[in-house]
């Protein structure tokens, strides 16, 4: 049986109307080794086998992947590489101007994975589902224009702000605030701008 949570969203339209989502709790992750010995149960096959069979297949897709393919898997689905630039490299711009992209600019990011139809269905019918509990947005107890002013004392004080710091601050949520830092920095009036990216990302003031 699995619970599924009911999860308060973002107001970003400001319609004054509570939007809410679903999704399952996770229970963990099970593991290739649990995976293979489920498997193995029943069959004549054993753990070891079905682990062997498992990872030479993870070897196959991988290589066919590094050869431009997609890998598409009759009842699971079909997985794609998404390419992207390093994080010391500079976008390019089509009008020729700026720096130039070669190879060794780009690297792998991520596989794109899209679920086969069959998977989803089998998943649908035999999930029964159970209600969990509810997850509400935290609110700030200050209002916007009182937590620019907190987050401009505390870099003042700091020099840098991460995430972390800033929804422990003002007591938002992680999303909440990330959006809201996000704002800020494309907007030039409020002096805040950020350096670095993904995990290394920081907030800072803008200079004159």
């Amino acid at each position: 049986m699995a619970k599924y949570i009911k999860k308060e969203m973002a107001d970003m339209r400001q319609s004054g109307v509570k939007q809410v989502c679903y999704r399952l709790k996770s229970n963990g992750t099970v593991g290739l080794d649990e995976l293979a010995r489920e498997c193995a149960r029943g069959t004549t096959f054993a753990e070891g086998e079905v682990k062997g069979v498992v990872m030479t297949l993870v070897e196959g897709m991988v290589r066919n992947m590094t050869r431009g393919f997609s890998v598409h898997i009759d009842g699971l689905g079909t997985l794609t590489p998404k390419i992207g630039l390093r994080e010391d490299a500079e976008s390019e711009v089509l009008d020729g101007e700026g720096a130039k992209r070669n190879a060794r600019s780009l690297h792998v990011t991520g596989v794109s994975f899209r679920a086969d139809k069959e998977l989803v269905k089998k998943l649908d019918l035999r999930c029964k589902l159970e209600k969990g509990s509810v997850s509400r947005i935290r609110k700030s107890k200050y209002t916007e224009e009182q937590r620019l002013e907190k987050a401009k004392a505390f870099l003042r004080e700091h020099t840098v702000m991460r995430l972390g710091d800033y929804y422990r601050l003002v007591g938002l949520s992680r999303t909440a605030a990330s959006l809201e830092l996000r704002k800020w920095e494309r907007d030039v009036a409020t002096g805040i701008t950020s350096e670095g990216s993904y995990s290394a990302k920081v907030y800072v003031l803008r200079k004159n």
